[in-house]
């Protein structure tokens, strides 16, 4: 697993590529921290290139978008997601707690 955090004005976008499992997703949760850290609440998680998600990797962003949006400093939206991985939002009820875009432009824009 590979990811990439590029800083926008308003947000910050996280382009994943390959699997988030319960050995990748320690790095996920590590970049998140480091961007809150930094005063970044606003991201977009990019998941166009994401070939597999496991519960684990689900958790990291749940727990992400609990922290933020508790102390109301922003939120995590998430874009790209093929529909095997929605499903695994969807089948968890996750889907509820995440804004989902079909594209990063549109999530982007959100902000």
């Amino acid at each position: 697993m590979e990811f990439i955090i590029t800083e926008y004005q308003h947000c910050d976008l996280i382009e994943i590529n390959g699997r988030i499992d319960s050995y990748t997703s320690p790095n996920i949760d590590d970049a998140l921290k480091s961007l809150f850290i930094d005063g970044h609440f606003n991201v977009v998680v990019d998941l166009r290139s994401v070939t597999y998600l496991s519960s684990s990797g689900l958790l990291v962003f749940v727990h992400a978008q609990k922290r933020c949006k508790s102390q109301n400093l922003g939120e995590i939206v998430i874009s790209n997601a093929s529909q095997n991985i929605y499903s695994n939002f969807q089948l968890a009820g996750f889907n509820q707690i995440f804004k989902f875009y079909n594209d990063v432009v549109s999530a982007i824009g959100s902000f």
